[in-house]
């Protein structure tokens, strides 16, 4: 492979390489080419490794330079320079004819598909020889153009304006064509459709070995942890406290190489000698996804942590094996109580801890009420979602009955191996929210490059703008893989647009999908350097999102937010399923590389994606009609005397189809005995059975990309604007299409308390803040496009957005009512009591605490 032709367009800058000249030698031994070209801006799509060595010629002789910028490609040039003979414009040299080769993006720039492009260093050197503009002087960069890549050359000291320069740049990256074609999907629950095949054999029987030695690894780690005393081996280790220590402090000991904090105890006086127990080595997760070991893509990781031991007393009321939580250095924990330990006996554990953490760790019992919050499992250091009741201690889930109260599920999904390695599959499920758990590190090759204690931290900042920020952070720098290692060229035609971007992006595999994409639009002369891909990503998630494919419907209780069409095997009967792993993968795709798209979905799509409990008020959301009808059997004395069963009649476009909610529900009648379990089986059905082989898809491409565990510091509120951006909101806008009940019907926007909302909104609220808001009253961030004239219910109608006056013996808090667009706000008697009661209530809708 070669530079282009001396006719052959640049696929990379767009511009026209340069036009022969036989008449100066390349390198003192073959002919050399001379041409005529222009500048551009630097588009940073080829860039030379840092390690490259560029040759310089000037006038026969010949001198070495390097590279000084992999980023913009900056040549130093160093010898004498020839007098120009072209005024005005670059000359560019191209490689002698003696090698003719083609250009690399000749054969595949009007093909449409995705192209791995690389660097091959046996392939032939390219000379350039390029003008020195007339402003610059010795030692000053400045842009030529080389072949198809645009690069910085450093003005040699003894060099001046209007002077050339030969210059010798390694080859030109040489691009791959992906003739593997899309991957299949592999089906793992015994059905094929929707373009997912049945899985083969072999590949069933390497899943089911790979179960059962997980099952095994689980059950050895769970007989260890249950172990009433410490292994006999370990060694304890003595240590002198040392001078200036009081009771309570902690000081830094190394034991086998290992550093370690300890906590002095109340009975110990610095110069007194104390054994200790070390900590055994951290263990390391599993990941869920990881590129391939690689030199100089990853930012150096952090030192390995601190592993401080905590001792606490077990709480009043617990019982030996049962759990309890508390706050280790503003981390929530999981303890489980060890056998035969009991109330105001001592126990330890141990954390791992940043090293700037090491002097601020601290411990407290602090109490979150009634709501459901994620914990760390010191077991295995997991987190684990655990119910805090009415008295800030965990509500043990002891009856087996469904709630609509206490009740909560987490999807759960099992990753299994594809019958094409490109493309892996999994089982999914909703299970109870305490039996979740998700890894706390994120792993490559076997090397942990986000730790626990990195995750522990970032849940702990304050502002949605500091989380994304870590987030985008360490997929840049940690996860995503080098330009240098390669990165991926999509060709794409505008007029099939969606078509091709499938083919495209169905046919990478999971390293592919966390490199730098650069997009072309077949046929025009745009070049990626950021705008390409942005429309992209716009264009294609427009696509799959528009009612009229088929795939998503817009929720009955908002028109901004989509959901699953049940339907939609009927709609693509064919490649659904395709169609939902794709958009999988480029919504994770877009979360990794910090872009957006163009759709919001229903509230309980967030929480699936998080691994976030789902509950009977969910239901609400989906479907607000069928709620309201299913809540009002709470209130029927003899609930039999409804003649319903287990059953569901579902409409698929006209066409009515029943289905039944547990095996032979048609001939099971609801009682008030069963009623709780066809509440639960409603539940489940309509927030993921209905739809379960699409959510799988489209979760099994999300995770394609993006790690589990880095996505445990958001909300789903904070999901939704991280995908979607914050909105513009038009606060005159907003103002002018709201209507107002209850106590300010008569005043209006002129009452005391309306003015000081909207005070506060203009002016104290922030742009986030602002959303949330948006998020609390009508279900999505989503403004329309017409903006808020248009706001409609859950009925389809216009639904303005709505204040409604309470008094306080109502609520003390206020209160949103999403299918209607409504907030019931109390008459406050201060600015500040309206402020401090609506942040909290803003706040705290994420988490499901009661904060009444």
């Amino acid at each position: 492979m070669g530079s282009a032709s001396s006719t052959q367009r640049s696929a990379t800058s767009g511009y026209p390489a340069g036009r022969r000249n036989r008449n100066r030698p390349s390198n003192g031994n073959s002919p050399a080419v001379t041409g005529y070209g222009t500048t551009g801006v630097i588009t940073g799509q080829q860039r030379l490794s840092s390690s490259d060595t560029i040759t310089t010629t000037m006038n026969g002789g010949v001198t070495r330079g390097r590279v000084v910028s992999t980023n913009n490609n900056t040549i130093n040039s160093v010898g004498r320079s020839a007098p120009a003979s072209v005024g005005g414009r670059p000359t560019v040299v191209s490689p002698a004819p003696s090698s003719p080769v083609q250009h690399p993006l000749a054969a595949t720039h009007s093909r449409p598909g995705a192209y791995s492009v690389s660097r091959e260093g046996s392939g032939p050197t390219q000379v350039f020889r390029v003008r020195i503009p007339d402003e610059v002087r010795p030692g000053q960069e400045f842009q030529v153009i080389a072949g198809s890549r645009t690069v910085r050359v450093r003005c040699p000291m003894e060099s001046r304006g209007g002077q050339y320069l030969q210059i010798t740049v390694p080859p030109d990256p040489v691009v791959r064509q992906n003739h593997q074609g899309m991957a299949v999907l592999t089906s793992a629950t015994g059905s094929e459709g929707g373009g997912a095949v049945l899985m083969r054999a072999e590949v069933a029987e390497a899943n089911e070995q790979q179960h059962q030695q997980q099952q095994q690894q689980q059950h050895q780690q769970n007989q260890l942890h249950h172990q009433p005393n410490p292994p006999a081996q370990q060694q304890t280790y003595m240590v002198t406290v040392p001078a200036g220590i009081r009771p309570g402090m902690q000081f830094a000991v190394d034991v086998e190489g290992q550093r370690m904090m300890v906590t002095c105890p109340a009975n110990v006086q610095a110069g007194m000698n104390l054994r200790i127990l070390p900590p055994p080595a951290p263990t390391q997760s599993t990941s869920l996804d990881r590129p391939p070991e690689q030199q100089n893509s990853v930012s150096t990781p952090p030192r390995p942590p601190l592993m401080q031991m905590f001792e606490v007393v077990v709480p009043a009321g617990v019982r030996p094996n049962q759990q309890f939580s508390l706050l280790a250095n503003g981390q929530r924990v999981l303890v489980t109580c060890p056998p035969n330990v009991g109330p105001g006996r001592k126990i330890r554990f141990q954390l791992p801890i940043s090293h700037n953490d090491a002097s601020t760790v601290q411990l407290s019992y602090e109490k979150i009420k009634d709501g459901w919050t994620r914990t760390i499992r010191v077991t295995d250091m997991k987190f684990q979602w655990v119910r805090m009741d009415e008295n800030g201690e965990i509500d043990v889930v002891t009856q087996e009955r469904f709630d609509v109260k206490h009740s909560a599920y987490t999807r759960k999904l099992h990753f299994l191996e594809g019958n094409d390695p490109r493309m892996r599959t999994g089982k999914l499920s909703l299970v109870t929210a305490n039996e979740s758990s998700v890894d706390s590190s994120v792993e490559r090759n076997g090397r942990e490059v986000v730790g626990y204690w990195e995750i522990a931290a970032a849940h702990q900042r304050g502002s949605y703008e500091e989380k994304s920020a870590w987030f985008q952070e360490i997929c840049i720098k940690r996860l995503r893989v080098e330009w240098s290692e390669g990165h991926m060229r999509m060709n794409v035609r505008r007029a099939h647009l969606l078509h091709d971007s499938i083919d495209a992006v169905m046919s990478l595999g999971r390293e592919d999908m966390r490199k730098i994409w650069r997009f072309e639009f077949i046929g025009e002369t745009g070049v990626d350097a950021g705008g390409l891909a942005r429309e992209w990503f716009q264009l294609v998630t427009e696509a799959c999102f528009d009612p009229d494919m088929g795939l998503w419907l817009s929720s009955s209780t908002n028109q901004m937010a989509m959901r699953i069409n049940p339907a939609s095997e009927i709609s693509c009967p064919e490649d659904h399923l395709i169609y939902f792993r794709f958009l999988g993968r480029v919504m994770g795709k877009a979360l990794f590389d910090g872009q957006l798209v163009s759709g919001h979905m229903v509230r309980h799509m967030y929480k699936h994606i998080l691994g976030w409990p789902i509950t009977f008020d969910d239901l609400e959301l989906a479907d607000e009609e069928y709620y309201n009808s299913l809540s009002s059997l709470l209130k029927v004395d003899d609930v039999g005397a409804m003649c319903l069963d287990f059953t569901f009649t579902e409409d698929a476009l006209g066409t009515n189809k029943v289905v039944e909610l547990m095996e032979g529900g048609s001939n099971v009648d609801v009682t008030n005995e069963n009623l709780p379990e066809f509440l639960q089986s409603n539940l489940k059905y309509h927030l993921m059975d209905r739809v379960k082989p699409q959510l799988t898809e489209l979760l099994l491409g999300f995770y394609d990309v993006v790690p589990e565990p880095l996505l445990t510091i958001f909300d789903f509120q904070e999901l939704e604007l991280l995908m979607c951006g914050l909105p513009t909101i038009d606060i005159d806008d907003w103002m002018k299409y709201t209507i107002y009940q209850g106590e300010y019907e008569a005043k209006g926007a002129s009452s005391k308390t309306c003015k000081w909302f909207w005070d506060i909104v203009r002016n104290e609220f922030d742009q986030e803040t602002r959303a949330r808001l948006l998020q609390f009253v009508t279900g999505t961030s989503g403004v329309p496009s017409r903006g808020f004239s248009v706001l409609q219910g859950n009925d389809g109608n216009i639904r303005q957005f709505c204040i409604n006056g309470v008094s306080k013996d109502f609520t003390l808090y206020p209160k949103a009512h999403t299918c209607f667009n409504r907030i019931d706000l109390p008459v406050y008697s201060s600015k500040d009591e309206l402020r401090e009661k609506l942040t909290v209530a803003v706040a705290t809708s994420a988490t499901g605490f009661d904060i009444e």
